[in-house]
């Protein structure tokens, strides 16, 4: 369309300058069609230019028309021939990084927490033209919608916690919630969420001094915590032995027991009279009518 206009103003001011013819006799120029007219057709030239639209790699073409206004045929990538009246607006399908910075959201218990995060989104190609229609550029999905998205998502997540819960243990949890409002926020204007990155979580010198302190404290009845279990766990290792040695020495004076009861109930009145026997061979005492006689056995 700017092509046509420069073109046609090119035209306009080329014809009527060339229709200007100097009169010798009156030594004056007067305005009078003539011949040299025609060249000022040459600036119409430029409108097959007009006609032709390149899209670029990773985009689609919205096309305008001041007639028709603007058409549900999105152009891909590649050159295309379109009316000399026809505006061809390029949106990018590719994934776009947008920081926001310094967003402020208040907490539950009335602290003002700012947070700085990076977005990747996408414009699809089957959601450009809804895109272009509400937003016309990427720039101002940026400024329009993307900045007070994010502020909505945050203010809606951080009043559901605590300031030193969102600077500490459920940072994560917060993170998650955030993430998943700024996705569902997206997709209802047929925007595609690729991820979201805290990029910085600040609440004041304050604040994060007294996080700071609470952090320290835990660890500290942590280590204290520890410590204690660990004498726990000696003191009842040292238990467990001393049962395991009583308990050890029970039982062999049970299984020593048991053989001296076994040993007694095994021995007969003929194997004591063998055993007597023995002892008195091997110390050298023989029976003889009746009476003991000693006999040395000594080699």
């Amino acid at each position: 369309m700017y092509l046509v206009g420069l073109a046609v103003f090119i035209f306009i001011i080329a014809f009527i300058v060339l229709g200007f013819v100097f009169d010798p006799k009156t030594r004056s120029a007067r305005f009078k069609l003539n011949g040299r007219q025609i060249l000022a057709f040459g600036a119409l030239l430029v409108l097959p230019f007009a006609m032709v639209a390149t899209v670029p790699v990773n985009s689609v073409g919205i096309v305008f028309n001041p007639f028709n206004g603007v058409s549900d045929e999105v152009l891909q990538e590649g050159i295309h021939v379109k009316s000399p009246f026809d505006e061809v607006y390029i949106i990018s399908t590719e994934v776009q990084t947008k920081t926001v910075a310094n967003v402020s959201g208040q907490t539950k218990d009335a602290q003002w927490i700012n947070i700085t995060m990076d977005i990747k989104y996408r414009v699809s190609e089957t959601n450009a033209f809804e895109v272009f229609k509400r937003f016309k550029t990427l720039s101002n999905v940026d400024s329009n919608l993307l900045s007070p998205l994010v502020q909505r998502a945050i203010e809606s997540v951080t009043t559901k916690y605590n300031v030193i819960d969102i600077l500490g243990e459920k940072r994560n949890q917060v993170y998650i919630e955030i993430e998943n409002e700024v996705e569902g926020r997206l997709a209802e204007s047929g925007i595609e969420f690729f991820s979201l990155v805290l990029m910085d979580t600040d609440a004041g010198a304050a604040i994060e001094s007294a996080i700071e302190r609470e952090a320290v404290a835990k660890k500290e009845v942590e280590t204290a915590r520890q410590a204690q279990e660990k004498a726990r766990i000696e003191a009842e290792t040292r238990v467990i032995e001393s049962e395991g040695a009583a308990r050890i020495k029970l039982i062999e004076a049970q299984a020593a027991a048991d053989a001296n009861a076994l040993l007694s109930k095994s021995i007969t009145p003929e194997i004591l009279k063998k055993m007597e026997m023995e002892a008195r061979i091997k110390w050298g005492w023989i029976e003889v009518s009746g009476a003991n006689v000693i006999v040395d056995t000594t080699p």
